[in-house]
């Protein structure tokens, strides 16, 4: 019985191998760069070796489950097509791999197929010393991937754990993985198996069940000559577009302002009105937009505004342009059963369906029953759009916040137009595709795939505390998980957090502002008056400096545009062959030339900072040498450290 396959590959740069197969009493089997080794071990699936040159990295287990369903050992495939190497379990389960050659760019493919199993999986050793990145953004967002602990869950964008998710991961080591779109793929990460990253292909929910059970990958490893960063952009373009063009000039560099976590759903004409106001007494004079809240619609889903509650939306609108703000209007993709356009859209068949193909309710934070638009019904999408449009026609709107769009607000028997494996990642893409006509000024909170579309992605609401728990501490953690991904224009959640528990304190918000001063936009919600006039103060410092580097913001904007390459970047973005710099999670970069070093633990009034290679000019005008460790830099609340490079 073949009880486990022990997979190896290496860089075509170092040497020659691949991956390995060896059956009971056989010799290895080898194609090119591929080689296959049974394992002794029962249970011990298909295990993954890096080697690059002789020092081990990357190791892990192809076809876990297997052992324990399949009895008597694997057999060539008597088609093997156009795989280099070609396994078959009898009638249970087929193995393909081809070998990666620098004709494909240094890609093995890997490929299961099972009409029987309801679960193939794949695991990957986490190897001390190396790092992950990619993957899903989740609650507690640590930097690099590996530093979490992960259950298995399915690989989509989800309200639970974020909106924003990709079946593709890198290794420090100089690896990526790229699992193919139509895959039912769940992932775990230091919990169904210590110290390992797994693959899961299984067609439960939320997928749809299907005929086949496919685990089908992409490995690619460094060709000669290339870095970490070469192989990175390299692979993240072979799957996914770069931005088509860059969001709203005035909201990347100009503070918005949102009524939510200030009033939450307690908003009405003339709290929006006073609100504005306020802010421009309180000498906030260059604003992009305000935008309306949760709680506008007569009911969730109506797009009508109350009138009780906005008497003249109209004349509204017209003086908070007077005050030079735009104006936009939260908006999702819900209809609740008690508004009248429930009935409109259930009868012409607008909701995402059911497997029996009839319009299916589901529940959401907002509504215990509703119907979700179905984004692949092109005359839904014109309804629905249409009375946005009558929006901003009737009332002046100049844009939107579109929030929701994850998989687990749909019904959980769906059917939609088009290929039912991509479901429910369809109802993601096809809502931001549908939403993207009203220009840069829009936000979501999803992406998938969408990274081309040229508006901001905002990052799941984050809590009024400090810790790595959905607080500052994971802020730029998420930052630049959103750029690994390739979503350069991520929005910062709000200043301070969100204030469900309760309001942040005064330091907490000053050092949340401060963090946020070079990332891609600025989102005030709660107000700094409501502390004290040095908090007003310092906020208006924190926004004199992102004006200082307006310039270099809309540079790296617009280099997004032209190369993919995100506007705020890890720090071993300026020197990937610097394995001091692969981990740190509390710096980031404005383009390759500012680091922001701010500081993210409560009390603290100094810290430790990393630079790398080259002369930086710091915020305290001394000109440092690196690579260099600035121990205790002094950073007193009204200081957040700022390098230039010289």
């Amino acid at each position: 019985m073949l009880s486990a396959i022990f997979l190896v590959v290496g860089l075509l740069a170092s040497q020659s191998v691949g991956f390995s197969y060896l059956p009971e009493g056989s010799p290895e089997i080898q194609a090119g760069n591929i080689k296959l080794t049974s394992s002794s071990q029962p249970g011990g699936g298909v295990i993954f070796s890096i080697d690059a040159n002789g020092t081990v990295g990357l190791q892990g287990q192809l076809g876990l489950a297997l052992p324990h369903a399949v009895d008597g050992a694997a057999t060539q495939c008597q088609d093997p097509g156009q795989s280099d190497v070609c396994l078959e379990w009898g009638d249970y389960a087929k193995l393909s791999v081809v070998a990666a050659t620098q004709d494909n760019g240094n890609c093995a493919r890997i490929e299961w197929v099972s009409t029987f199993a309801r679960r193939l999986e794949d695991c990957f050793d986490l190897v001390s010393g190396q790092h992950w990145y990619g993957g899903i953004q989740v609650y507690y967002q640590t930097y690099p991937y590996e530093r979490q602990e992960k259950t298995e869950m399915a690989n989509v964008p989800g309200v639970g754990f974020g909106g924003v998710n990709e079946n593709y991961w890198f290794t420090t080591l100089g690896f990526s993985i790229h699992v193919d779109e139509d895959v039912p793929l769940f992932s775990s990460l230091n919990t169904v198996h210590k110290d390992q990253f797994c693959l899961v292909a299984k067609d439960v929910f939320p997928f749809v069940p299907r005929e086949e059970v496919r685990l089908n990958y992409e490995l690619c490893g460094l060709l000669p000559g290339e870095n970490l960063l070469d192989l990175h952009r390299r692979t993240l373009l072979k799957y996914y577009k770069k931005p088509e063009e860059v969001p709203d000039q005035t909201m990347l560099l100009r503070p918005f302002w949102s009524t939510w976590a200030q009033y939450h759903t307690d908003v009405d004409e003339k709290i929006v009105l006073d609100y504005s106001q306020k802010i421009k007494d309180e000498g906030f004079l260059a604003n992009s937009h305000i935008e309306i809240d949760d709680n506008w619609e007569t009911c969730y889903g109506e797009q009508e505004f109350n009138l009780q509650k906005f008497p003249d939306p109209a004349g509204m609108v017209r003086k908070l342009k007077d005050l030079g703000f735009g104006v936009t209007l939260w908006i999702h993709p819900f209809i609740n059963f008690n508004c009248p356009s429930f009935k409109t859209a259930f009868e012409k068949n607008y909701f995402v369906r059911d497997t029996k193909d009839k319009p299916a309710t589901t529940s959401w934070w907002a509504g215990g029953l509703a119907g979700v638009m179905d984004f692949t019904n092109g005359e839904g999408i014109k309804w629905w759009t249409g009375r946005l449009d009558k929006l901003r026609e009737d009332y002046g709107i100049d844009s939107f916040k579109f929030d929701a769009g994850e998989y687990d607000s749909l019904p959980a028997s769906v059917k939609m137009d088009g290929d039912q494996n991509l479901i429910p990642n369809t109802h993601t893409v096809k809502y931001v595709e549908s939403v993207t006509k009203y220009g840069g000024m829009i936000e979501v909170r999803v992406g998938r795939g969408t990274q081309h579309k040229g508006v901001f992605v905002r990052m799941l609401d984050k809590d009024s505390r400090w810790g790595y728990d959905n607080g500052l501490k994971s802020l730029i953690p998420t930052l630049l998980h959103f750029s690994m991904l390739g979503y350069s224009f991520c929005l910062p959640d709000m200043i301070g957090g969100n204030a469900y528990g309760g309001r942040p304190s005064k330091e907490l918000y000053i050092r949340w502002m401060q963090a946020n001063v070079l990332m891609p936009a600025v989102q005030v919600s709660i107000v700094p008056w409501e502390y004290d006039s040095e908090t007003v103060n310092l906020t208006k410092d924190v926004l004199a400096i992102r004006d200082k580097y307006s310039a270099a913001l809309i540079v790296a904007a617009r280099q997004s545009v032209v190369d993919g390459t995100p506007i705020n970047r890890p720090m071993w973005f300026t020197d990937p062959e610097d394995p001091r710099l692969f981990a740190i999670d509390d710096q980031y970069m404005l383009g390759n030339d500012i680091i922001v070093a701010p500081v993210v633990s409560e009390g603290a009034t100094a810290r430790d900072i990393y630079l790398p290679r080259g002369r930086w000019n710091g915020s305290n005008s001394v000109v440092y040498s690196g690579p260099v460790l600035l121990q205790n830099f002094a950073a007193p609340l009204n200081v957040v450290p700022i390098f230039v490079r010289a």
